[in-house]
C-alpha cells in the first residue's frame, strides 16, 4: 500500500511547517482530495487531540467549504482552523480569533504573529469581543486590592453575580468590561487574562436547522446523484449516515461503536484520482479510529476493485437493497 502524504506544493506549506516547529503540532494528514473545493487540507494532533486545519483567500459562511467542515468538525467531535483573510466579505482584524461553533478563524497574519510567540488574548463571537479570565488569579487580585465582591462589582458596573461567574470561570469578559476592570485594578489585571488557544478554545452549539437543511437538500438531490440514494437506503435500515462533498469520504455512517467511512467510486473519475480517493478516505478513517469501505459503480473495471480492497471493505454496487444488507453484515460482524 503506497503512504503518498506529500504536501509539497502547497501555498500553505511553509506556514504550516512554521506551526509545526513552533511545538506541540504534529502533521497527521496532507489531505490533497478533492483536489479543488477542498474543506481540509491537513488533519493534525495538539496536545494529544486531532482537529482539522483549512487555508483559503477569502470565505463566506454559506460557502460549500465553510458547511462542510463545521458539519464534519460536529460529526468526528474535533475543532477546526480556518485561515483566511476575509470572511463573510470583512477583512479580519490581526490577532484577534473568530470563532464559530467547533471552528476557529483567523487571518494569514495573526497566524505568523502566533507562530512567532506572539499570543492570542482577544476573541470575537456574534460580532462581540472577549477576553478569557483566570478565575483564581482574578479572585487573589481582588482580595490583594482589599475589595470585597459587592465593591469590586460596583466599581467597574456589574453585578456581584457575574463577578462571582468570573472568579468560578462560567463565563468570559467582554473587551469592554475587561478594560474597566484594567482601569480599577491597575496594571496586574494583565496577568489575570488568559491566552485564547487556536486550537483547544471554542464556543460549541448544536445547529439543528443546519441538518434539517441538509436533509432537505439531500433528498431533493436523490434522482440525480447515486450516492444519495446509496445514503437513503442505509437510512431505511435505521442506520445514521452523512453525506461529504469536499473531503476524501463521501459519506460517514454511523452505528453504536464505530464510525465507517465511506468513498463511492463512479466512472466519471480516473484512475489515479480513484486510488487518490481510496488512499485519503482510508487514511481519515485510521486517523480517527474508523473503518474504510469502499463503494465501486456497477460499471466501474473489476481491477480497480481489485485495488480498492487495499484500503478496506469494497463492494460494487449490483442492486441497492443487496449492496445495504452486504454492507450491513460487514459493519455488524
Amino acid at each position: 500500500m503506497s503512504s503518498r502524504l506529500s504536501i509539497h506544493g502547497n501555498p500553505n506549506e511553509t506556514l504550516i511547517d512554521d506551526l509545526v516547529k513552533g511545538g506541540n503540532v504534529k502533521i497527521l494528514q496532507g489531505v490533497r482530495y478533492p483536489p479543488e473545493e477542498r474543506a481540509v487540507d491537513y488533519v493534525v494532533e495538539y496536545k494529544n487531540k486531532k482537529a482539522l486545519v483549512k487555508f483559503t483567500k477569502v470565505l463566506s459562511s454559506r460557502s460549500k467549504i465553510y458547511q462542510e467542515l463545521k458539519k464534519l468538525s460536529e460529526e468526528l467531535k474535533v475543532n477546526s482552523l480556518i485561515v483566511t483573510d476575509k470572511f463573510n466579505d470583512r477583512e479580519l482584524l490581526y490577532d484577534i480569533i473568530y470563532l464559530r461553533n467547533r471552528i476557529g478563524i483567523l487571518s494569514r497574519v495573526t497566524l505568523k504573529h502566533y507562530i512567532n510567540d506572539e499570543k492570542i488574548f482577544v476573541y470575537e463571537y456574534n460580532g462581540m469581543f472577549y477576553v478569557k479570565i483566570d478565575g483564581k488569579k482574578l479572585k487573589e487580585l481582588r482580595e490583594k486590592k482589599g475589595y470585597r465582591i459587592h465593591e469590586l462589582a460596583s466599581m467597574v458596573g456589574i453585578s456581584a453575580k457575574t463577578l462571582r461567574e468570573y472568579e468560578r470561570e462560567n463565563i468570559d469578559m467582554s473587551i469592554e468590561k475587561a478594560y474597566r476592570f484594567l482601569e480599577v485594578l491597575g496594571r496586574e489585571f494583565e496577568d489575570v487574562v488568559r491566552e485564547v488557544d487556536i486550537f483547544s478554545d471554542r464556543i460549541a452549539q448544536k445547529d439543528e436547522e443546519h441538518r434539517a437543511s441538509v436533509f432537505r437538500k439531500m433528498s431533493r438531490k436523490l434522482d440525480i446523484d447515486k450516492r444519495y440514494k446509496i445514503v437513503e437506503k442505509f437510512k431505511e435500515y435505521g442506520l445514521g449516515i452523512t453525506v461529504y462533498n469536499a473531503i476524501p469520504s463521501d459519506a460517514i455512517l454511523s452505528d453504536a461503536q464505530t464510525k465507517f467511512f465511506i468513498s463511492y467510486l463512479g466512472e466519471d473519475l480516473k484512475d489515479d484520482e480513484m486510488e487518490i480517493k481510496c488512499e485519503e478516505n482510508y487514511l481519515f478513517a485510521k486517523i480517527f479510529e474508523g473503518k474504510p469501505i469502499v463503494i465501486a459503480d456497477e460499471d466501474i473495471d473489476r481491477s480497480v476493485l481489485s485495488r480498492a480492497e487495499e484500503y478496506g471493505i469494497a463492494k460494487r454496487i449490483t442492486d441497492l437493497e443487496d449492496l445495504a444488507k452486504e454492507i450491513i453484515k460487514e459493519i455488524r460482524r
